[in-house]
């Protein structure tokens, strides 16, 4: 059992270590770099909103436009080097490339900021899709990913191997039933066809799947995903329910189905509130 993104971690217990206040004294380039070096991958999480939670005018936008992403929403945070200072923001906006609109949802009765975007990187992000998701917004939103970038390559006049979105966790709960990964198969061939890493999310309750959106407790923060060889020794339940049940139609001889560039992964997602 592994964590896909493990950065190294070290606990600060001395407050004094927390703060550095020759740090604007430092040579540019060395901040430059720092900056650089503090934004880690991440996994962030985008839910379709529920007719009852959503904004209904948001929704009734997103059936009718084709140019601009699915309606998703997500309580993950974006990185905090892009409220620091103009420094850290600018050098933040040179990995974190693509602005992604999100629709407004309601968490505990107050209305999150309607005008929020969601800032990736979508060569060092992972992207995790929870419950289930229409096929059509999955190939909507990474076409958008994929214009995106496009667009941003031809701006600034060069060429680049990064086509479209990376990495992308796609609930279970997509394919559960006995033709589940024929369906993933036939549709993975040009939906995710330039995707390096795709992960299947698997959670905690029946069904396999992710919920639709993330726990009510969960304010926001981090995500984490942990993901489980097909040679598992310390199983959870869950996972020995899947590798037993419909989880063994994706094997193929030399593991996980192929799914994009790679073999596929399996993995469960975890919230985190706070930084």
């Amino acid at each position: 059992m592994a964590d896909l993104m493990d950065p190294p971690c070290v606990p600060i217990t001395d407050k004094e270590s927390r703060t550095f206040p020759a740090f604007p004294l430092l040579p540019t380039e060395i901040r430059l770099r720092i900056w650089a070096q503090s934004l880690l991958p991440r996994v962030l999480e985008l839910h379709f909103p529920q007719a009852h939670h959503a904004d209904q005018s948001s929704i009734d936008a997103d059936h009718h436009s084709m140019q601009r992403p699915p309606a998703f929403q997500s309580r993950s945070y974006n990185p905090a080097a892009l409220s620091v200072n103009m420094e850290a923001r600018t050098v933040a906006l040179t990995v974190y490339t693509v602005a992604l609109p999100l629709t407004p949802e309601k968490h505990h009765g107050l209305a999150l900021d309607g005008r929020r975007v969601l800032y990736i990187s979508p060569d060092r992000d992972i992207v995790v899709l929870l419950g289930y998701v229409p096929a059509t917004k999955v190939s909507r939103l990474l076409s958008w990913f994929r214009e995106q970038i496009r667009v941003r390559v031809h701006g600034l006049g060069g060429n680049s191997l990064l086509t479209g979105l990376c990495s992308i966790g796609v609930s279970a709960a997509q394919f559960t039933n006995n033709q589940g990964a024929q369906l993933l198969r036939i549709i993975g061939r040009d939906l995710f066809h330039d995707v390096d890493y795709f992960i299947l999310v698997i959670g905690s309750g029946p069904g396999y799947g992710t919920k639709q959106a993330p726990p009510d407790w969960w304010d926001g923060g981090k995500c984490l995903l942990r993901e489980w060889s097909q040679y598992e020794r310390d199983e959870d339940d869950q996972y020995r329910e899947f590798q037993m049940g419909v989880g063994r139609q994706f094997r193929d001889r030399d593991g996980w189905m192929v799914v994009g560039r790679n073999h596929m992964r399996i993995a469960s997602i975890y919230f985190e509130n706070g930084w």
